[in-house]
């Protein structure tokens, strides 16, 4: 046998694993940060040296047989996509549902008695009521356990309520809005309730009930005598609107006249027609319990499919249309008639669905953020007045620029929602932006979202009925490269954007919808379609029209990099706000900052007040507020802090080996286990309550797989 051939004398291959060679996508880690970074053969596990998952070496997965190790099917595929089956129960304290009416007023709007099936007294409440949490807004942060010190518990008594409370528990929705909506229900009752003697006059009988036994609420509101802002929160649509949508009793006078130029012979109806003799079909409940639930409610059956471009006459004047209506419906308005947007300079948070909801967008504009848009609303659960979906086009007073991004396929369902958000919530709305962007099959294949780029006809049948339908409001829109790779056509379709269909602001995501996010962005494309961008302005003499560019970004340095080689107005930051919600900081303040755990923590509690002031402070809200949290949590956690990297700007795409952080928060803050995150949500919101769960998005935690983004 030949020395070659013989295995005692073929030199052993390098064992220690720091002297590998880094892997691509690799985060580059500090050698004295990483764990087991440097294990001999005697020491390392198969796993290890095979770069073998864990799971599989639990399973016992790890033949050293080659022939085996081939016939084994890889089970990268079932690591990928999402979790679309988890569910989340509703928590409440189910024995006893109080009457919100009668909670609010003292009077129930049902008449009471077996009218209302809710109940319309505290007796027995809190029999089934869980304890005060114990929260202390001032408490020293440590990046030690313990994490925050517990406030030391003060009991308010041995009776019914004062053995549930806790006097020294500070509620911060209180804090927040200087009432406390949630009176009786509030888990952080012992911070606005007091002991009164008998001696005292009781609450009259015609408002709510403020007083049981020994004690009173204290700072309880509902703010319902202010039509605009409730909670610090606009855009509150009215009952009878909503009550009128549902009966499909609303009016759409402008919608309707465009709708029989648009589409000649097909009738305007939010409903297929119904023949006389068949019975009255039920509307489908449409109960939107999540993004993915919200995404099935789109039926887009009774839409024209026709893709012909818009052919339109001159109407004739009549009453109930919006800004415009006596022109060529086919004519752009003119740019003095609608709201310029001075955007230059704007940090722009992206829509984001599930993650950026109200809480996490009011995060953003403390850390920096100026531009903020609501998650993706699909049009026709607005149209049917579907609460969930008005929910998302709330807006909090501390977003100063704020728009409503919709989602739709056809004219008949998104010029009634672009009309009906005018009439109704028009004054809290800086503009409405159209997702052309989301790559989801559920949205894709009902025409929606990148479908659209592909369908210009279509696309400009609705973009011309909601920039006249919104009247002064601006309408922008968000997009992709094309829908297949290698096939680009936004630059395209940019100059029909702004001169053919009025485009206020364009946003461009460097991917198109086959790639979705697995690629780089490709930002020398942005460069080209803002080019054309402004030479179109210019040939049409039309006035500036901001261009943003979107992807990838996930530092100061690259934002302002990208704007000045793409020439861009300004980055759209996505996924990088979701890792790390400071970066609006660091852009604003042009610095790479390596911000303490301790500060990151201030955040997440920041995160949690901001939560319950929306969701609220009852049980219900908690656990809202908690599992969204654990959303928020599920991208951060992939925040490496760059103290621990050898070279920056860290970069989006970049995995991190498994490492330890520089004290005993950091490295619990990068844990990606779900149980650390409920954890890490306990130092907030309390105890988990029983039957509450929570299972990721994304079947990779996060990594590589957002394809809810808009």
């Amino acid at each position: 046998m030949s020395p070659s051939e013989d295995p005692a004398a073929t030199p052993r291959p390098e064992t220690n694993l720091a002297a590998r060679p880094e892997r691509s996508g690799q985060a580059p880690i500090k050698a004295e940060y990483l764990i087991n970074q440097t294990p001999i053969v005697e020491l390392a596990s198969t796993a290890q040296l095979n770069d073998i998952d864990p799971d599989d070496a639990a399973e016992g997965r790890t033949s050293t047989d080659a022939r085996d190790a081939k016939r084994q099917k890889s089970n990268k595929k079932e690591k990928k996509g999402q979790n679309k089956a988890r569910h989340f129960p509703v928590i409440r304290e189910s024995s006893v549902r109080m009457c919100r009416a009668w909670e609010n007023t003292g009077v129930c709007d049902r008449g009471g008695g077996d009218n209302c099936r809710f109940a319309h007294s505290w007796e027995g409440y809190f029999e089934v009521k869980p304890s005060d949490v114990s929260y202390n807004p001032a408490a020293a942060l440590s990046s030690e356990s313990p994490y925050v010190a517990d406030p030391e518990r003060r009991a308010g008594g041995e009776d019914r309520v004062g053995s549930k409370i806790d006097l020294a528990t500070t509620c911060p929705v209180l804090k927040d809005l200087g009432y406390c909506p949630f009176g009786w229900r509030c888990r952080y009752l012992g911070g606005h309730i007091r002991k009164v003697d008998h001696s005292e006059n009781r609450t009259s009988e015609a408002g709510p009930s403020t007083r049981m036994g020994d004690w009173e609420v204290l700072h309880f509101s509902t703010s319902e005598d202010d039509d605009m802002w409730k909670r610090k929160e606009t855009n509150w649509p009215e009952n009878d609107v909503l009550n009128q949508l549902r009966r499909s009793a609303f009016d759409f006078p402008f919608s309707r006249a465009y709708l029989e130029i648009a589409d000649p012979g097909k009738p305007f109806t939010l409903y297929q027609p119904k023949s006389k003799t068949a019975s009255k079909p039920k509307r489908p409940l449409i109960v939107n319990e999540d993004e993915e639930s919200a995404m099935n409610a789109m039926n887009e059956q009774a839409a024209n499919n026709e893709e012909s471009a818009i052919n339109v006459e001159k109407v004739e004047e009549s009453k109930g249309y919006v800004l415009g209506e006596n022109e060529a419906l086919d004519v752009p308005m003119r740019p003095e008639e609608k709201k310029r947007l001075n955007w230059e300079g704007g940090r722009y948070l992206a829509p984001l669905t599930t993650v950026g909801n109200l809480p996490f967008r009011r995060l953003c504009v403390d850390y920096g953020a100026t531009i903020t848009v609501s998650e993706m609303a699909l049009a026709q659960p607005l149209v049917f007045g579907q609460n969930d979906e008005w929910a998302l086009c709330r807006r909090h007073e501390s977003e100063k620029m704020f728009g409503i991004q919709l989602a739709g396929g056809y004219a008949n369902r998104m010029v009634p929602a672009a009309e009906l958000i005018k009439k109704t919530i028009g004054d809290g709305v800086d503009f409405v932006d159209i997702n052309l962007g989301c790559p989801i099959d559920l949205v894709f294949n009902q025409g929606a979202g990148s479908a659209l780029m592909d369908s210009p006809g279509r696309l400009g049948k609705i973009l011309v009925g909601m920039n006249r339908a919104l009247g002064d409001i601006p309408l922008t829109v968000k997009f992709r490269t094309g829908v297949a790779n290698g096939k680009p056509n936004a630059h395209k379709l940019i100059p029909r954007f702004v001169s053919e269909w009025g485009a206020g602001a364009l946003t461009l995501h460097g991917r198109s919808r086959q790639q979705r996010y697995s690629k780089l962005a490709d930002w020398d494309y942005i460069k080209q379609c803002a080019t054309t961008l402004r030479e179109s302005l210019a040939d049409a003499n039309l006035p500036p029209v901001p261009i943003f560019g979107n992807g990838d970004c996930f530092s100061a340095q690259g934002y302002y990099e990208e704007m000045e080689k793409s020439g861009v107005d300004g980055v759209m930051v996505a996924r990088g706000a979701l890792i790390k919600p400071w970066i609006f900081t660091e852009i604003k303040e042009r610095r790479e900052w390596d911000i303490p755990a301790t500060e990151r923590l201030e955040g997440i509690r920041k995160y949690a007040e901001f939560g319950l002031s929306h969701w609220g402070s009852d049980t219900q809200g908690i656990n809202t507020t908690r599992r969204f949290l654990c959303e928020a949590l599920s991208f951060q956690h992939r925040y490496v802090p760059i103290g621990l990297l050898e070279r920056l700007p860290a970069k989006l795409n970049e995995r991190p080996p498994a490492y330890r952080g520089r004290s005993e928060l950091e490295t619990l803050l990068s844990s990606p286990f779900s149980g650390d995150w409920v954890k890490i949500s306990e130092m907030f919101l309390g105890k988990v309550d029983e039957g509450f769960n929570f299972v990721p998005k994304h079947k990779s935690n996060a990594y590589g797989g957002e394809e809810a983004q808009g």
